[in-house]
This record gives structure tokens, sequence and C-alpha cells, in this order.
């Protein structure tokens, strides 16, 4: 068997972001934002956090940031609630599981900023953000 032959058919990126963390990405993180948004709420996982604050924090606009913060409703990261004021949102993992892929990935963010952020930008863009992208643009240009 030899070993260095397989060595040198990985991805230079599976040697520093392991293949389960690399699949967590893929799986439920689509952008940038959202993962910045949970590492926000990760931080204070006891608070609700407007939808219009973490846009503020997060350089995007409000409803941009509730259609990336709904995402991660539904991969089961984070949970929302109506108030007075809008959409509010708290970091609440489904499971363990997701817990502790959430904290493996802050690591890996961290130690590893541009391969994870090189990951998330590489992931193929799916038909509805196509879609939402062509309703952005027609209704900035007013058609």
């Amino acid at each position: 068997m030899n070993l260095e032959g397989e060595a040198s058919r990985k991805h230079p990126m599976d040697a520093v972001v392991p293949s389960e963390v690399q699949r967590f990405v893929l799986d439920r993180i689509d952008s940038i934002a959202q993962l910045e948004a949970i590492l926000m709420m990760r931080n204070a996982p006891d608070t609700w956090w407007p939808s219009c604050t973490l846009a503020e924090r997060l350089y995007i606009a409000d409803q941009t940031c509730r259609s990336e913060l709904d995402g991660l409703c539904q991969k089961g990261l984070v949970v929302a609630r109506e108030e007075d004021i809008g959409w509010s949102y708290r970091y609440a993992p489904s499971n363990g599981e997701l817990r502790e892929f959430v904290d493996r990935l802050v690591y890996y963010y961290s130690h590893h900023l541009v391969p994870i952020s090189n990951l998330i930008h590489g992931k193929p863009r799916t038909r509805i953000h196509e879609f939402a992208d062509a309703f952005a643009l027609k209704k900035k240009d007013g058609k």
C-alpha cells in the first residue's frame, strides 16, 4: 500500500479542516453572513437578537438578514419569534450533535478562516438563490 500516493490525492483543505466539518458547512451554512450571525448569537446564547440589530452588525439589509436567519431556522441552528419590533432570533441548535458541529466550526473558522470562507464561497448556488437574486434585481430596477 502506497500511503504517500494516497496523501498526495487528498484535498489541501483536508489537512486543516476535517471532512465532517466541511460536510457540516456544505449542508448547513449558505453564506458568510449566516456563519457570522451564528458566531454572534452563539456568544450570547440566551439573547433574542432582533433581525435589525444583526443586520446592522453584519452590514446587510434587514430583509436580507431575515432571509439568511430563516435559512438557519430551517436547518435547525436558530429559532425565531415575532415580537412588536419585528422578528428576533436566538442560537438554539435542535440537538447536541448540531451544537457540537457549530463548536467545531467556530474553532476551525478562528484558526483557518480562509479555507472555511473558500468552502462557503465555493458552494454551488441553488436555484432558489438565483430566483431570489432575479427578483431583487427586478425590484431594485422598479420593474
